[in-house]
């Protein structure tokens, strides 16, 4: 008969952590719901939490990694005094290190995550793949004793730095799109993390507020608008215009996305600062200053937007250490590579769908300058610019940040998305879109997004099929820019795709 008021007396005694009894009752109901066969416990302590459910739940099976030797050695003696060893397996090891491949239960009804809680992020990013699409994730110490709630009583600096690190997880998890949590206040504040059905969302970057409604009834996810400081926009909002879209709308997101001088950051630091204080839920980025000045002053959500930088995983991976909530895949390499790197990051990432492509930018004012030097005037908000020797055409455009240059043709992908799910926010882009155009190729995929999430690939395909022709005539030409492994740099694909691939 296992003894456990004296083991949980005997680990509290020695201020070894082991889960409340309020905490490890609901757990023990919740594998019992959920007929739950396997369980992997990051944490083992002195066995506890493993042997409470073990001895409760007579078909679990239980593998359990701990780091600590002296709990290690202790946990085991426990397990064998109560001759569990058929039920619990126990590593001794390091989570985070440890190799994945030497566990037997894979994957399971469970993951129980009650270890370092600095680490729980990590714990939960590398081990999340090995649960069940059905199963659970249960983390423990998500109040801290009372801390998180009332930090003001914390004195030691470390405990306050811990504090924060379990806040961050807290709020990661919460706004994680990809997961449904709930939080159950028993013990020290246990969530449930199951993984929600994942949708390819919609992202459009808004030219027009006056159909900012219909962008909202269609079902567009996330608005992304450019205003003051703004980079790669032909249409910025002021200030206040922004602040009304971002009342309407949860998910805004505003562009600061340029790369700033020195001579430019008093300012950039006082519209982030006005920034703040709207309902606006992230931020476009690509200059490293812009994040170092978030970092530990707000909330935003920070999804890095590099034009052409974005070309493999491990960069995004890195990057996520460093506050990075989400990235935009560069839109200049094969569509099987932005899938390779999707498959391989944990963060969400967005990919274009439609509209025109960026292609170059320069800091210098070269429309003006060739119309200096030309002695000629035109206007400088529509003009096309014609590759030498070739009728591929682009735009360029001027404003106080330099010079930018579009395609002309617009990347389409309606036919794709089946293909593209794996990401999590398709985007369109609306610059040197008419707002009835906007309206129109943003409905088609909306319809074609909805018909794949909610019914499946056949409803998709239909729909698909319908819509493809109408798009051909609304928003032309058409091409599909990058994804074939082309580039719109050199003379020869530009003419090879002239030939083959433009509608």
């Amino acid at each position: 008969m296992i003894e456990f008021n004296a083991l949980e007396k005997s680990a509290r005694d020695r201020h070894i952590p082991v889960i409340f009894k309020e905490g490890i009752t609901f757990i023990i109901a919740e594998l019992k719901a959920r007929h739950a066969h396997s369980l992997l416990e990051i944490g083992s302590a002195i066995g506890y939490s493993a042997m409470m459910m073990a001895a409760n739940c007579e078909d679990l099976h239980i593998e359990t990694i701990e780091r600590n030797d002296d709990l290690y050695q202790e946990a085991k003696r426990h397990i064998q005094e109560a001759s569990l060893e058929d039920r619990i397996t126990l590593y001794h090891d390091d989570a985070l290190s440890f190799d994945p491949q030497l566990l037997k239960g894979a994957p399971y009804d469970v993951l129980f995550i009650d270890a370092a809680k600095a680490q729980y992020r990590k714990f939960f990013e590398k081990y999340i793949d090995l649960v069940k699409d059905d199963g659970v994730v249960i983390v423990d110490n998500l109040d801290f004793h009372g801390m998180l709630e009332h930090p003001e009583t914390i004195g030691n600096r470390n405990t306050k730095a811990l504090v924060r690190k379990i806040e961050r997880f807290r709020k990661w998890i919460v706004e994680n799109d990809d997961y449904h949590v709930d939080y159950i206040p028993v013990g020290d504040g246990l969530c449930t993390i199951t993984k929600a059905k994942h949708k390819l969302k919609l992202a459009l970057h808004l030219n027009d507020a006056s159909y900012l409604h219909d962008y909202l009834e269609m079902g567009v996810d996330r608005i992304i608008v450019a205003g003051p400081m703004s980079a790669y926009s032909s249409h910025k909002f002021s200030l206040e215009e922004i602040e009304a879209i971002s009342a309407r709308v949860p998910e805004t997101y505003v562009m600061v996305n340029g790369l700033y001088d020195e001579h430019e950051l008093p300012a950039l630091r006082r519209l982030i600062d006005a920034y703040a204080k709207m309902n606006i839920k992230g931020l476009l980025f690509q200059d490293f200053g812009v994040l170092h000045y978030v970092k530990n002053r707000y909330d935003f959500r920070m999804m890095y937007a590099p034009n052409t930088l974005n070309t493999n995983y491990m960069t995004l991976n890195v990057l996520e250490d460093l506050g990075v909530d989400s990235a935009w895949v560069a839109k200049e390499i094969p569509l099987e590579e932005q899938i390779a790197i999707k498959k391989h990051t944990h963060l969400p990432i967005m990919i274009q769908g439609h509209g025109v492509q960026y292609m170059m930018s320069s800091k210098r004012h070269l429309l003006k300058s060739y119309a200096k030097a030309a002695h000629k005037e035109f206007n400088q908000d529509n003009v096309i610019l014609h590759a030498r020797e070739s009728d591929y055409a682009t735009h360029i455009y001027e404003d106080e940040r330099g010079t930018t240059i579009f395609s002309v043709n617009k990347l389409y992908t309606l036919d794709l998305l089946n293909e593209m799910s794996v990401f999590d926010y398709l985007y369109i882009e609306t610059n040197y879109m008419s707002a009835i155009e906007a309206i129109e190729v943003t409905h088609m995929y909306s319809e074609c997004l909805k018909a794949l999430n909610e019914v499946g690939v056949q409803e998709y395909v239909h729909k698909m099929k319908d819509y493809l022709p109408m798009l051909r005539e609304i928003s032309k030409p058409l091409d599909r820019g990058f994804l074939n492994d082309e580039t719109l740099y050199r003379l020869e694909d530009v003419k090879r795709r002239d030939n083959h691939g433009a509608m």
